[in-house]
């Protein structure tokens, strides 16, 4: 009987309407949710490739030994490097290099890309940078002096997996084994060596050796893993996985609202049948046997309907992001399908149990009286308790993100607007003298039934405004990237360039046709006061290490003045505003530092945004001109050149002591992950689309019944069928229109939060929102709702009704 109930109900289209929205709520749910573990699983293994170890230990002292054996007693995989810069020989050619040495371990994750294949250091050879081999006209087989030792080449070395990216690598890399290192005599007292462990094991084993190594770390020490990056693939790839999880809060907040809407209008409808039966001698058993075996049907076809589609949205999903996943992910665990018909049965039960228990208590009275509808549950109370359970629910899915409350914020905001400026709007059209009958009926028509009209604008408003969030921000992952590294952006770097080398070097590129970014000169020293006290002892990485402080005149354009004056003046310094949040820093403190030559103080007068992410020269502290002339220096700067090695090799031949850095790979694999998840976005934006729709059908057949009468009316004093079906096109067009203005405010005001809050762009007004979003409201409303209005119009429909 239950299956016979249901099979005769499928053909309602409010109950249609509440399958596909539950279905596209599984759907969204379980492909993020598959996707979001199996690259949670996956990113991990790729993260520790990316890091050669899972967790990594930096000092400027060696590190004790006993911690060593402790990680090692605790079940942990240890990796020892040592970094420094020393000069290299080749016969009489002298040339600074960046060595690394490593132990026979190295790498512990990842692959060692090497030419010939497969090489690691070993004791008494080395691995040398291409460039390093370049300069100094060396090859496989021949021999290199590092320092007091004469190691052999054993080929090249193309990439090494915890590289990273450091504009400010003085020299090309050499790595050797670190049995070598004491046989160079390169590492003395005094000298600049950066000591790395890299550790690897299991979550327990780290999480147990940290809570046993924290407390012992003094200032030189750092411990991080590769959350603490903050690189530009790094931010770009956190923002992408934010976007993803964006679309899917847009997808569950429309399949909310849509399930609300149609569940409430498809209960309402039913009212008279369930009367009828119980008049007939149906008993209240019988009837919650029917409708909560029906309700339950209707979710196990969500449940199928939405797992397959999830499962084929995962699919493409994977194929367009293949390009910046890993290679291999691992398959997803069940919690995915637990989270999303978890999350369908709580929207299911959130917003049905109401409508179900009104329709379980309609009394046989109605049969006689239209008016007699139960009271149960008052909304007064279940609105803000539904408000609560979802935004719980949804806390729960997002981890509480600053997405969530800027999208909530947004809301809130909309459905202010839509209680005044909506209903101010439609009150200024009834002041003003309508000549046109159609539109005079159309705006009486909304002002006289204010719930109704207030409901409509809501839901159409919140539709529209969560589309227009999505598509603007999914535009600006890739515009904003476009912006801040335009196509003429530098791929190259020139480090290390002594003073006397600026006015040759400059020459040098002129002739070429090169045109190069500013020349920033460097100076390194170490930060040692503040206001006079002592720095010593505080865990700041910035206070621990040298820093590279610059002069200019002409402010960076990527470094926008927060607070203060530009520019400094003699005795003053501008800073990174993140550094001075970071130590307490503000305007009118005084900040000291120890150079190779002598020590020197500044007072702090300006605070500057830095795009650290931007792959440009970046710097804490800017100082005037003339300020660090005591201070050994040398320049920096960059260029854009893509006709081939010649001009290179050339540059390299004639300035052997400058360090040239090729950075335009890193902008191509950051350009490649944004554009995959660009793609990969429009897929979320066809679920979106598809929720909003069916929250706007959903919404406009709420009201069809009701106009099905008013027309009866209408037509019974004389109303032509053209005068009619205007009229409907009418209010339909000036809903879409009001909704549209309504949901540009809602857009901008949750664009403002995410823009600035989560995803750090700068934020500008959109113009095109303010005509669009009321344009197709209009448009996209008149012709969804007033050609299902029409169909009412149409031969003898109209007076079935009535008729009956």
């Amino acid at each position: 009987m239950i299956a016979r109930w249901f099979w005769r109900e499928w053909r309602s289209p409010s109950l249609l309407i509440v399958w596909m929205a539950l279905s596209l709520a599984v759907a969204c749910v379980l492909a993020l949710g598959n996707i979001s573990d199996r690259m949670e699983k996956g990113l991990s293994q790729q993260s520790r490739e990316f890091m050669a170890g899972d967790r990594a230990l930096r000092s400027s002292r060696e590190v004790p030994q006993a911690w060593l054996d402790e990680a090692r007693k605790t079940g942990l995989k240890v990796s020892e490097q040592i970094s420094f810069n020393t000069m290299t020989f080749a016969g009489d050619t002298p040339q600074l290099a960046n060595v690394k040495a490593v132990d026979d371990v190295y790498p512990m994750y990842g692959d060692l890309q090497t030419s010939p294949t497969g090489l690691k250091p070993q004791v008494g050879t080395v691995l040398l940078a291409p460039r390093l081999m370049a300069l100094l006209n060396l090859k496989t087989g021949d021999t290199i002096d590092v320092g007091d030792a004469t190691l052999r080449i054993a080929g090249e070395v193309v990439q090494e997996p915890d590289s990273g990216f450091n504009p400010f690598q003085m020299a090309p890399r050499l790595l050797m084994n670190t049995a070598d290192v004491a046989k160079t005599g390169a590492v003395q007292p005094g000298s600049r060596v950066t000591w790395r462990v890299k550790f690897g094991g299991t979550a327990e084993q780290l999480d147990a050796y940290e809570k046993w190594l924290l407390p012992q770390l003094k200032p030189e020490h750092r411990w991080y893993g590769l959350e603490q990056d903050e690189g530009a693939l790094g931010k770009s790839l956190q923002r992408s996985q934010q976007f993803l999880l964006l679309s899917a809060l847009l997808t569950l907040l429309l399949a909310v609202a849509a399930v609300a809407v149609a569940m409430g209008h498809y209960c309402r409808s039913r009212y008279d049948l369930v009367a009828i039966l119980k008049t007939l001698g149906a008993g209240r058993a019988q009837l919650r046997k029917l409708i909560v075996g029906q309700w339950l049907m209707v979710l196990a076809l969500a449940v199928v309907t939405g797992g397959v589609l999830g499962l084929a949205f995962e699919k493409v999903l994977m194929v367009l992001l293949k390009p910046v996943l890993p290679a291999a992910l691992p398959p997803a665990s069940g919690w995915p399908w637990i989270w999303a018909v978890g999350a369908m049965v709580v929207i299911s039960l959130l917003v049905g149990l109401r409508p179900y228990r009104l329709l379980l208590a309609t009394q046989p009275l109605r049969v006689l009286r239209r008016d007699a509808v139960a009271n149960v549950w008052p909304l007064k109370f279940y609105i803000p308790l539904i408000c609560v359970v979802t935004v719980l629910l949804l806390a729960w899915l997002m981890g509480g993100s600053m997405l969530l409350w800027a999208v909530l914020a947004g809301a809130v905001v909309l459905a202010f607007l839509c209680g005044v400026v909506g209903w101010l709007l439609l009150n200024v059209l009834k002041r003003l003298t309508l000549k046109a009958l159609p539109l005079r009926l159309a705006v009486n028509r909304l002002l006289r039934q204010p719930w109704s009209t207030l409901s409509q604008l809501s839901a159409f408003s919140l539709s529209f405004m969560l589309l227009a969030m999505l598509l603007v921000l999914r535009g600006d992952l890739l515009d904003r990237w476009q912006q801040q590294l335009p196509p003429e952006s530098p791929n190259y770097f020139l480090i290390n360039i002594a003073p006397e080398q600026v006015a040759p070097l400059k020459a040098f590129l002129s002739e070429h046709q090169v045109i190069p970014e500013s020349f920033y000169p460097i100076v390194r020293a170490r930060m040692t006061q503040i206001n006079g006290q002592s720095t010593e002892g505080n865990p700041d990485e910035a206070l621990n290490r040298e820093l590279n402080l610059t002069w200019q005149q002409q402010r960076p354009d990527h470094n926008p003045i927060t607070a203060g004056s530009w520019p400094p003046k003699a005795g003053e310094v501008s800073v990174d505003e993140g550094l001075a949040e970071r130590l307490g820093l503000k305007l009118g403190d005084t900040v000291s530092f120890m150079g190779d030559t002598q020590e020197f103080s500044a007072k702090i007068t300006s605070l500057r945004k830095v795009d650290w992410e931007s792959l440009r020269p970046n710097f804490f502290f800017i100082f005037p001109s003339g300020a660090l002339d005591g201070q050994p220096q040398s320049w920096l700067t960059s260029f854009r050149w893509q006709n081939g090695n010649g001009m290179l090799t050339q540059l390299n031949r004639e300035f052997p002591t400058i360090s040239l850095l090729d950075i335009g790979a890193i902008l191509k694999q950051v350009g490649q992950v944004l554009e995959q998840v660009s793609r990969a976005l429009e897929v979320m934006v066809v679920l979106v689309t598809a929720c909003g729709v069916l929250l706007l059908l959903a919404q406009v057949q709420v009201g069809m019944r009701q106009r099905h009468q008013e027309l009866v009316v209408y037509r019974t004093l004389g109303a032509g069928k053209r005068l009619l079906r205007t009229t409907l096109w009418c209010e339909f067009a000036l809903l879409g229109f009001v909704s549209g203005l309504v949901a540009a405010i809602g857009a901008e005001t949750a664009l403002a939060v995410l823009q600035t809050r989560v995803f750090d762009f700068p934020w500008q007004a959109d113009w095109r929102l303010w005509i669009t979003l009321p344009l197709c409201g209009a448009l996209l409303l008149s012709l969804c709702g007033g050609w299902l209005g029409t169909r009412l119009l149409k031969g003898k429909a109209l007076f079935r009704q009535f008729s009956g």
